[in-house]
């Protein structure tokens, strides 16, 4: 017995216990009281959605009821306008008047509006003229009604007249009445609206042109109400609660009265508490049947959660203190709702540690055999550089077993001269600011020989902070070695580069000594000057001269290029003119020119700037490109010389032919020293390639450049550019 009331103050002590306890005594309550809270909510919103519907249902009667009695009233304007005349107003008028109820009397006008016969109940009518309906009655050969207007004796009626048409359709007067709101008053109220609503006919600015029933005593002309204001200038049906001007919170019904009465609103109000009778009841009952509901779901609470809660929680504390204590074969067991999604997510996670366990372990198998295998050095390092783990390539590049290495700092295996290499770069990775860092370095082996490795330093964190730095070595001392060779092999070409020139330069006078002494001779021998020689002998002492100087030529560009790659060349720069340099240029070829039928054009602007240059060299220049240009443009073609300046203040010479041109990897070769593309016209053209190359290197000197624009059977357009320093500024005058 006692054994049994431990176990219930344990139960009742326990989670468990206060989980039930918590239920029952927070979630049922609120539970309880918060679907009684909608339950009114929604019989009360019920309530005034159905009355709200009634109401406007009301008001758009009253106003079909109103707008049946203008279009009677529209009959029987027609029906009279279509009587002649009778200057007595005969019976029809009379009969109309007695027999359509809510008329205060009818009138006839002629075209200028002034009325003619009339009868009317005890009333004078006349004041129907003045309206605005008979002007647009006779506007628009229709019917036309006016604005509600108050009469005198305080009630409201409603102008209208129709058109009275000859027989041509044109209109020659108009019939008119007025309509009272008492047959809408008379016809409404009694029939249809029920004990404590009330009818409303107001215009659009809200003015009430009547209130059935009226109200007790003075009454505002305009509603008090905002929200009916509003509905009835915004001229459209529907419904809403407000405020009346009785004080009680009522439901209202607004509808347009129609076309025929445009700008007015019939409005139907009725208080709430009238309202809803058969919501109210429902609300009872359904509170008397949650209540017997509530009860109900308190016992089946009490099962359920037994079953579906208290039972599989114990599952769960069970498995995991199995689980706590190192089983992990321990499972909780499934079950229904969250408790048993908990007891099933309890066993994946079990399951999913293990595997992960599993994986660990397999992963850290394949880590060991990729670090131990890998074809670069591999190592770990803690951050003062000792190292923590070892793979075996690292130690062979070393020159050391693994074991000797662990322990030992990497510096005692760095070369001196190496030492502070990268230790800015492993600072930044420790800071974060850097996820890694490459660097080229020197190792000490143990046998004292330099090995070159490419080193490249990251970094293993945990919870942001660094563990270990990694260190990946790659041994690069063959790439050294093959850049060193290399380097050799540059300076060995370069040495022969520069003696190659040094002796080409030094040839000068080597070379044109001998061949001016040929040229001399042979001319002395071409001029007969010491006597008469065979006339053959005469021509070969000719064409001596002329190679010659052929010969000559080609040894003075070698040379002058020669000269320009050792250094050897030195500009006379003096301020000169561009324009003299090309006239000279154009006459020494202009003979050349017109033999190959050619049409050479100087197109250089007015007050171009002087030029800080070589005249000798930048004449040269311009007689090469002019050359050039004449030797590869076909009969009947144009060379042009022109120039302009950049934007940037330099100089452009532009020499453009229309010749057989090249493609865009032609023009990169032509400025390569003795190459010469021509491989379109079989090569045709005499010449050792050196013109561009040539210019190329004067222009070069002179801080400029070269461009070459063409294309194959388009032309060529050759640009040299002085840059801005070598460029005198123009001055007011023109210089």
């Amino acid at each position: 017995m006692a054994e049994g009331g431990n176990r219930t103050l344990t139960w009742l002590g326990g989670a468990r216990g206060h989980l039930f306890q918590v239920v029952v005594l927070g979630l049922v309550p609120a539970v309880f009281l918060g679907t009684l809270a909608i339950i009114i909510q929604l019989a009360e919103s019920l309530s005034l959605q159905a009355a709200g519907s009634q109401v406007e249902t009301l008001a758009r009667m009253a106003a079909a009821i109103h707008d049946r009695g203008l279009e009677s009233s529209r009959e029987a304007l027609a029906a009279l306008a279509t009587d002649p005349e009778d200057d007595e107003c005969g019976s029809h008028y009379r009969h109309f008047l007695l027999a359509v109820e809510g008329h205060y009397g009818f009138l006839r006008t002629d075209p200028s509006g002034r009325a003619g016969c009339s009868i009317a109940q005890g009333t004078d009518i006349s004041w129907l003229t003045k309206g605005p309906q008979i002007g647009r009655a006779m506007e628009t050969g229709a019917f036309a009604t006016g604005p509600y207007v108050q009469l005198e004796d305080g009630r409201v009626a409603l102008p209208m007249a129709y058109p009275i048409l000859d027989w041509l359709g044109t209109p020659r007067g108009v019939v008119a009445t007025a309509r009272s709101l008492d047959h809408l008053a008379k016809a409404v109220a009694p029939p249809i609206l029920p004990d404590g609503a009330r009818l409303l006919v107001l215009k659009s600015d809200g003015t009430v042109l009547a209130r059935v029933p009226a109200l007790s005593g003075d009454a505002p002309a305009i509603t008090p109400v905002p929200e009916l204001r509003e509905a009835a200038a915004r001229g459209r049906g529907g419904s809403f609660t407000a405020i009346a001007i009785t004080g009680e919170t009522s439901v209202f019904g607004v509808a347009p009265l129609g076309r025929m009465a445009p700008e007015t609103m019939v409005a139907v109000t009725m208080p709430v508490e009238m309202l809803g009778g058969s919501e109210r009841q429902f609300l009872r009952m359904a509170v008397t049947a949650f209540g017997i509901a509530g009860s109900g779901a308190v016992l089946l609470l009490w099962y359920s959660s037994r079953r579906l809660l208290f039972q599989p929680l114990g599952r769960l504390a069970g498995a995991m203190r199995r689980v706590r204590a190192g089983d992990m074969a321990a499972r909780a067991g499934g079950g229904i709702g969250e408790v048993g999604e908990m007891g099933d997510t309890f066993d994946t996670m079990v399951g999913a540690l293990n595997e992960r366990e599993a994986r660990l372990t397999e992963s850290e198998d394949r880590f060991r055999a990729t670090f131990e295998q890998a074809a670069v050095g591999m190592c770990h390092t803690t951050l003062d550089r000792r190292f923590i783990r070892i793979n075996s390539r690292f130690a062979e590049m070393l020159g050391c077993a693994p074991q000797e290495l662990i322990g030992r700092s990497a510096s005692d295996f760095t070369h001196p001269d190496d030492r502070k290499l990268g230790l800015d770069g492993i600072d930044h990775i420790i800071q974060g600011t850097r996820e890694s860092n490459s660097i080229e370095k020197r190792y000490l082996r143990k046998d004292g020989t330099i090995v070159w490795a490419n080193l490249t330093v990251s970094a293993l964190r945990r919870d942001g902070q660094v563990e270990y730095i990694i260190g990946v070595a790659e041994d690069i001392s063959w790439r050294k070695r093959a850049e060193d060779e290399l380097r050799a092999a540059k300076e060995q070409a370069e040495s022969a580069s520069r003696a190659k020139s040094d002796f080409l330069a030094g040839m000068s006078h080597e070379l044109r000594t001998p061949l001016n002494a040929i040229i001399g001779f042979a001319e002395t021998m071409y001029s007969q000057v010491l006597g008469p020689m065979p006339e053959r002998y005469r021509e070969y002492a000719g064409d001596i001269s002329a190679s010659g100087r052929h010969l000559l030529g080609i040894i003075t560009d070698i040379l002058d290029l020669a000269k320009i790659e050792a250094g050897r060349m030195e500009l006379d720069d003096r301020p000169m003119e561009i324009a003299p340099v090309v006239d000279v240029a154009l006459r020494l070829l202009r003979d050349r020119g017109a033999a190959a039928g050619l049409n050479l054009i100087s197109d250089l602007p007015p007050g171009l700037p002087q030029v800080m240059a070589d005249e000798r060299r930048i004449r040269q220049v311009v007689i090469n490109l002019l050359a050039n240009a004449v030797k590869f443009t076909p009969f009947g073609g144009r060379v042009t010389v022109s120039a302009s300046l950049t934007p940037d203040g330099g100089l452009e010479l532009h020499v453009s032919d229309t010749g057989i041109g090249m493609t865009e990897e032609e023009a990169a070769q032509v400025i390569e020293p003795f190459v010469q593309v021509d491989a379109r016209i079989a090569r045709r053209h005499e010449g050792t390639g050196l013109g561009l190359p040539m210019v190329a290197a004067i222009m070069e000197m002179h801080g400029g450049a070269i461009a070459i624009a063409s294309q194959p059977d388009a032309g060529t357009r050759v640009t040299v550019t002085f840059p801005p320093r070598r460029i005198f500024a123009v001055t007011a005058t023109g210089r």
